[in-house]
């Protein structure tokens, strides 16, 4: 492969790439901006201990407590507690509830983290919010081993500036789509392409010699 090739390909059809990836980055922009709607989420903790835990607490029981948390947020996601739920929100199913959450936890912590996404800030808190004091008065009488207590609530406040979508990431695969197919159209036309640009062309093609060459002389001002 001819670098030099590569890079006078690049040099003659720079116009090409340069305004795909204007029209790219314009096109996402519109689609991110204008056509995509906002979303916002609001994020509660929760916190899982052992219901006797003493402050010389023993390592087995902290990790206890690690492992409790995993079972935490399968039940977290229960459909019998987003029922419950969904009662308060008659707007929206069950589904529709679960689809909205999100739960995670950090590795080796006994914290659950649920964020709730909606296109309303004050109803991503709410429901954030209500499933959060519902799953803590639902395990308290399941399981009564652990002690769940609500770290942190949502607030509104938290919650007022879209989390999505992301702009940012958008314009890049507008972007790389627009820098892809200006590929696509190089490719393309250097295969469909046969006329002759370069002496070498032609000494291959006629199996000749170059005698001489004439170089492009500029109109002057008469």
């Amino acid at each position: 492969m001819d670098i030099k090739l590569i890079f006078q390909t690049i040099k003659r059809n720079s116009r090409l790439i340069i305004g795909l990836a204007i029209i790219g980055i314009l096109a996402a922009g519109a689609v991110t901006f204008f056509v995509i709607p906002k979303g916002y989420s609001a994020t509660t903790q929760i916190l899982v201990t052992q219901a006797k835990e003493t402050d010389n607490a023993q390592s087995s029981e902290v990790q206890a407590n690690i492992q409790m948390v995993n079972t935490y947020s399968v039940i977290l996601k229960s459909k019998q507690l987003l029922k419950e739920v969904a009662k308060e929100y008659p707007q929206y199913t069950s589904n529709d509830i679960e689809k909205m959450m999100m739960v995670t936890s950090d590795s080796n912590s006994q914290v659950i983290n649920l964020k709730v996404r909606n296109k309303d800030p004050h109803v991503a808190v709410n429901i954030a919010n209500t499933v959060t004091n519902q799953f803590v008065d639902y395990t308290s009488n399941l399981i009564k081993s652990n002690n769940v207590s609500i770290l942190s609530k949502a607030y509104i406040e938290d919650s007022q500036k879209p989390s999505s979508p992301n702009h940012n990431m958008h314009l890049a695969i507008g972007l790389l789509v627009a820098l892809f197919l200006s590929f696509v159209i190089i490719v393309l036309k250097e295969v469909f392409d046969n006329t002759i640009k370069t002496q070498d062309e032609i000494e291959e093609l006629l199996k000749l010699p170059i005698l001489g060459t004439v170089n492009q002389i500029e109109k002057g001002n008469k």
